[in-house]
């Protein structure tokens, strides 16, 4: 199903415009369908938002055919404009399509950006040699500068690869940095080891699919995430979003 038709689904879900046999067929696939239970809530918070302009005037008519004027493609189907009973239906889809709210849109940047983790690197305690530029490095980390940390970090990942938080972080940095392919292969060992870093790894491998826009990569990595790890509920909702 289309995304503009999945739109138009759930307002005639929400308006009651659905037959027996199409409502009890639209309601199977809402059990099933996170993306679009998701689409639901959002359509149901914009329609009680709109709902005292139910009577129109003059200048909600002139928004409403902004609206349409920029959304055409989204209510015609076949070269026609779809039925659909009521003003506050129309600015309700209208205002969905506009605003962004279009839940299972694969929008990966943004979506990179909702599900990150590891914002914060955390050094237990202060050093000298290594460990000092490890607390280099984490300051760095945690004011966004993930270059600059990424380059105090990969000589000192290079030097012992077995320190996993180093590669861990070191990985997120690149990353951050644009160079995906590289930081799999520094996550990809940690994810076939035991460290605490494990899965986190695992779901950061995931992640940098994202941030690249290739969703079926994605999809493979976050199927990997065990329903028992922390990060099980976002890799989840991540996956009804990209499907």
């Amino acid at each position: 199903m289309a995304n503009e038709d999945k739109l138009t689904d759930v307002a005639r879900y929400v308006e009651g415009d659905m037959e027996a046999v199409e409502l009890q067929a639209f309601e199977v696939l809402l059990r099933a369908d996170a993306g679009l239970q998701g689409l639901l809530a959002e359509y149901k918070d914009v329609h009680q938002t709109l709902k005292m302009k139910i009577a129109p005037d003059a200048q909600d008519k002139a928004v409403v055919n902004r609206l349409l004027e920029l959304n055409g493609e989204y209510f015609r189907k076949d070269g026609k404009i779809m039925a659909l009973n009521g003003y506050l239906k129309w600015i309700s889809i209208a205002a969905v399509l506009v605003i962004g709210l279009l839940v299972w849109a694969p929008w990966s940047g943004g979506l990179y950006e909702k599900y990150t983790i590891s914002r914060e690197m955390s050094v237990a305690e202060r050093g000298t040699g290594a460990e000092q530029k490890i607390e280099d490095a984490a300051a760095l980390y945690n004011t966004g500068d993930f270059s600059g940390a990424a380059k105090i970090l990969g000589p000192v990942y290079q030097s012992d690869p077995e320190r996993a938080m180093v590669a861990y972080y070191y990985g997120i940095s690149l990353i951050e940095n644009s160079q995906e392919k590289e930081a799999r292969k520094v996550l990809l060992k940690l994810y076939e080891g035991t460290s605490v870093f494990k899965y986190d790894a695992l779901y950061n491998i995931a992640l940098s699919y994202v941030k690249e826009k290739n969703d079926q990569e994605a999809l493979v990595w976050l199927g990997k995430i065990p329903a028992g790890d922390h990060n099980y509920g976002k890799a989840k909702e991540l996956i009804g979003k990209l499907k």
